[in-house]
């Protein structure tokens, strides 16, 4: 992706002065540290005949824990008990379902799509939301808009990003850039959102490889006074553009603790590849075919004699074993040392990778290690998150609302983003709390079912009575009925501020 070409078009276009950003080189070398393409070190030379002095190329053997921790951070700040809750029913139906998982939101794969563009965030340092509609009409004079068909969504990584304005780090103007090709022609797509009066105009550009603008495609004038994008910015100082919208990889400054780890696990892979049994025998066990090639007993079948002529086959003159000690637990322990640092400053805590008896990497169970500093990182890292989420659901509501005209849709209802905090307490013992308070009327049956079973009000309500019917109870055995449950109403969000 060449984003130079692209920064002349806007500049040229729209009378900016933008400059290129020294983190699309930044974000292409931690893309190489993901993809295990990092020269000199996945693939390196070795000399493998000395008398000869001749090498061969080395793969070197990774654990792909970078992406791993990508995808660990990505499951603790969104994931499926991260909940969106609006104060207006209408809206939040549409939005996403009576389920929280269809709507708009569903159909657009939004869960998904969003923990995958944190796992983005998280490698690159910035990823971002981008709402476009579909099968809108405007104005022919004016270009703007007066409604369309639905609404869609693009995720974009930080190397398809242009900032084009801000304001403390905040982005206000932007552009975003996808490479396609057509009859093996390669372009860009670039849409490009600027602020007017106020209000933003989306202007969709396409270029050529060689930096023409070969199409200016059609320009959108949203009257929104929203940003139809929100940007995730991975919380954290940007040593290389201190005063910029970029942040940086969860890698930036341990790139040397990556290299250490996979190291380590290479040496640990290459001990048993080195560590076989071998068998040194003398030239008089062997016999010789018809071409001068010399054949080891085992070759030619024979089991049971073998002529040494006086030597007996106790002398080590005529054969002897070497069986290397394959250090099992010292690489074990060096690679679980390398995990422990690595989990350690990339903010997960030291403790929160287990190497288990089989070989593999897995996220400790009982993580008994630094859990304060995850507690700590992960309340960073959501602010930014929550603020994201919130502004591309707003710009949703917003179309839902102002363009597509939706039935009972309302663009003034609050927002709020519900994190999971189970990282902090595991399903187990909070589990056991719960079924304490319940028991000790601190807390319903319900409110038990609707936390851990995933289940609907009405749902947990029927499931209940489904049980007591079945039971019986104690009460049916003294004759005296049980009150059937009722659903619990659900305080109302106060949005008179």
């Amino acid at each position: 992706m060449d984003q130079n070409k692209v920064i002349e078009i806007i500049n040229k276009e729209f009378g900016r002065k933008v400059s290129p950003s020294v983190m699309y080189a930044k974000i292409d070398e931690w893309r190489g540290w993901l993809d295990g393409n990092v020269k000199g070190f996945y693939e390196y030379s070795m000399t493998v005949d000395v008398v000869n002095n001749k090498t061969a190329k080395i793969k070197r053997r990774r654990t792909d824990m970078f992406k791993r921790a990508c995808e660990d951070w990505a499951s603790l700040l969104l994931n499926e008990l991260t909940k969106f809750e609006l104060n207006d029913t209408d809206t939040e139906e549409w939005l996403q379902g009576e389920d929280g998982r269809g709507g708009v939101l569903g159909d657009n794969d939004f869960r998904r799509n969003a923990n995958e563009l944190i796992v983005a965030s998280r490698w690159a340092g910035t990823a971002a939301f981008e709402v476009y509609i579909e099968g809108g009409e405007a104005v022919v004079d004016t270009g703007e808009l007066i409604n369309a068909r639905e609404v869609g969504m693009n995720f974009l990584s930080g190397d398809q990003i242009i900032p084009i304005s801000h304001r403390n780090g905040i982005i206000k103007e932007v552009a975003f850039v996808s490479d396609f090709t057509e009859d093996g022609k390669k372009f860009q797509n670039v849409s490009v959102h600027l602020l007017e009066n106020g209000f933003y105009t989306i202007k969709y550009l396409v270029i050529d490889e060689n930096g023409k603008l070969v199409d200016d495609g059609r320009t959108v004038k949203t009257g929104s006074p929203l940003p139809w994008f929100s940007v995730i910015r991975k919380a954290g100082f940007n040593r290389y553009e201190s005063a910029g919208t970029f942040g940086v990889s969860i890698l930036d400054g341990n790139e040397d603790v990556l290299l250490g780890l996979d190291s380590a696990f290479d040496n640990f892979i290459v001990d048993f590849q080195l560590g076989r049994k071998m068998v040194f025998m003398n030239s008089s066990l062997f016999s010789v075919d018809g071409e001068g090639k010399f054949l080891a007993p085992q070759m030619t079948g024979t089991q049971l004699f073998i002529n040494v002529g006086d030597k007996l086959r106790g002398d080590k003159s005529l054969l002897e074993e070497y069986n290397p000690v394959l250090r099992v637990e010292e690489n074990a322990n060096g690679v679980q040392r390398m995990l422990d640092i690595f989990s350690f400053k990339i903010g997960l805590g030291k403790g929160f990778y287990k190497l288990d008896e089989d070989g593999m990497v897995k996220t400790a169970t009982e993580y008994t290690g630094s859990k304060q500093t995850l507690v700590r990182n992960v309340a960073r890292e959501m602010i930014g998150i929550e603020s994201a989420l919130k502004q591309i659901i707003e710009a949703v509501i917003w179309i839902g609302a102002n363009i597509l005209r939706a039935p009972g849709v309302k663009d003034t209802v609050e927002v709020r983003v519900l994190a999971d905090d189970s990282y902090i307490v595991d399903e187990y013992t909070e589990r056991k709390v719960w079924q304490e308070e319940v028991a000790q009327g601190l807390r319903s049956k319900q409110e038990y079912r609707e936390r851990f079973m995933g289940e609907s009000p009405e749902d947990a309500v029927k499931a209940l009575n489904v049980i007591r019917a079945e039971s019986g109870g104690l009460s049916s055995l003294m004759d005296e009925p049980e009150p059937e449950v009722v659903v619990e109403a659900e305080p109302p969000i106060d949005d008179t501020e």
